[in-house]
């Protein structure tokens, strides 16, 4: 698991490093997917159902507006793990960062999501149109997360099933 080789784990909870990072990066990590299915339905309704005329093509509006869902998914990410934390003891945060790294489907989810993230990325770059590049690379890793996730999704409704 690409996951757990790249951060570190401990044999037990209270000994976990980077236990403050690797929890705020998980929540702010999966509330991405979440920001890009929001920001993907905004300019697809807007263009199919409400038939407006797009000054760029799809794939542009798509990088366009997933790029700033990605931003505030992030921020919202960023502030839901300081609500739910705050205040909590090391202990609470060591124990959360060990379960997810020792939780074999979230770092499953995790490794599809985050190849997703670097894929999309790469392709958004690639594809931005007229867009700034800082757009189509934001906007096209939160697509990537998106897609990565309906992949586990679907691998893990089909194929990943056999290793249980």
């Amino acid at each position: 698991m690409a996951l757990n080789g790249m951060l570190p784990t401990s044999d037990y909870a209270e000994d976990q490093p980077l236990f403050h990072f690797i929890l705020t990066a998980h929540v702010m990590h999966r509330t991405l997917p979440i920001g890009a299915f929001i920001s993907s339905a905004i300019p697809l309704a807007s263009t199919f159902v409400l038939r407006r005329a797009t000054v760029y093509p799809i794939t542009a509006l798509l990088l366009r507006s997933n790029s700033t869902g990605a931003l505030v998914s992030l921020g919202i990410g960023g502030a839901m793990t300081l609500g739910r934390m705050w205040g909590r003891e090391d202990i609470e945060w060591k124990d959360r960062s060990w379960r997810l790294l020792r939780n074999t489907g979230q770092t499953q989810l995790d490794d599809f999501s985050a190849a997703g993230l670097a894929v999309g990325a790469v392709l958004g770059a690639v594809g931005r149109g007229p867009l700034p590049l800082w757009r189509g690379v934001v906007g096209g890793a939160g697509l990537g997360t998106l897609a990565g996730t309906l992949a586990f999704v679907v691998w893990k409704s089909t194929l990943g099933k056999k290793e249980q």
